[in-house]
C-alpha cells in the first residue's frame, strides 16, 4: 500500500501540476514588480498555449486528412 501512495505522489500528471501551480505563484514584492510578472506570465502562457494548438492542429490534420500535405511549404527556405 505504502508503494502505491508513493507512485500516486510520484507521478508525472501531479508533478506537472506542482510545477505549473509553483509558476503561477507571485515572487516578487513591488506592486509594479507584480504588475510585470503577471503580464511576463500571461504572455507565456498565451504563446504556449498557440503552440500546443497550432502542433495539435497540425497532428490532427496530418492523421485526418494527409493528401493535403503534399504540395505544402514550411518556411522561406522551400522558395530558395
Amino acid at each position: 500500500m505504502n508503494n502505491i501512495l508513493q507512485y500516486k505522489n510520484n507521478s508525472l500528471l501531479s508533478q506537472l501540476f506542482s510545477r505549473l501551480s509553483q509558476f503561477y505563484k507571485f515572487e516578487t514584492q513591488t506592486l509594479g514588480d507584480k504588475i510585470v510578472e503577471a503580464i511576463a506570465k500571461a504572455a507565456v502562457t498565451f504563446l504556449v498555449a498557440i503552440f500546443v494548438v497550432g502542433w495539435s492542429t497540425l497532428v490532427f490534420e496530418l492523421v485526418t486528412d494527409p493528401s493535403q500535405f503534399s504540395n505544402t511549404s514550411f518556411g522561406i527556405f522551400d522558395y530558395i
